[in-house]
């Protein structure tokens, strides 16, 4: 069952003109599975995403979220895959994998028609970044603070902004005292509470 999510107590979605987007929280602040929904609301409104994660949870999350109609989603081990599953609307690649996950963004032909997702974005070495920074449709997830390229984020042109506690680094965001499970979202169009309603 899809989860929703509501910006200031109205239902919210989010569109592929609304990213870059920067999703920063600490573990157990609910910014992964705020994530999560955004990206499955995009991919039932068919858009095409790459899904790498440093931890296997959030793929299982996914998957719950966007139902029991998996046929359009390729699972990604090797490049080998890509090879025979390219035109999936979602890849998903293997956890962790940082050479599987260059190798992709390196070879996919269209790679600018998808929105790829990095979450985790605190567990990764530069390497993974380098080829992203161009890129209009990313969403980068995790802990910024803690994150090698915090500050070349930083300095990306961020259209959503998304923070569930006031990030060390300099960014354009000043986050109130928030409730548990509560981030504050800013961005050229909004900005406000939001948070996710489990179904």
């Amino acid at each position: 069952m899809h989860d929703k999510i509501y910006l200031n107590k109205e239902p919210y979605m989010i569109t592929e003109s609304d990213l870059p987007c920067l999703v920063t929280y600490k573990s157990g602040m609910g910014g992964s599975h705020l994530t999560v929904t955004l990206v499955s609301d995009l991919a039932l409104r068919g858009s095409k995403i790459i899904f790498f994660t440093a931890y296997p949870m959030a793929g299982d999350n996914f998957l719950k979220q966007i139902g029991t109609n998996h046929s359009n989603i390729a699972f990604i081990n090797s490049i080998s895959d890509l090879k025979s599953q390219s035109e999936a609307q979602i890849l998903i690649l293997e956890s962790g994998n940082e050479q599987l996950f260059i190798d992709v963004v390196n070879s996919i032909p269209d790679l600018q028609e998808r929105i790829v997702l990095i979450k985790n974005i605190e567990m990764f070495t530069s390497k993974v970044f380098e080829n992203c920074f161009a890129l209009e449709k990313i969403i980068l997830s995790g802990d910024i603070d803690n994150c090698i390229a915090k500050e070349k984020i930083s300095k990306l042109n961020l259209k959503t902004l998304i923070a569930f506690n006031q990030p060390e680094i300099n960014l354009p965001i000043k986050i109130g005292t928030l409730e548990k499970y509560i981030g504050y979202l800013q961005s050229d169009k909004k900005s406000g509470n939001i948070s996710v309603k489990i179904n």
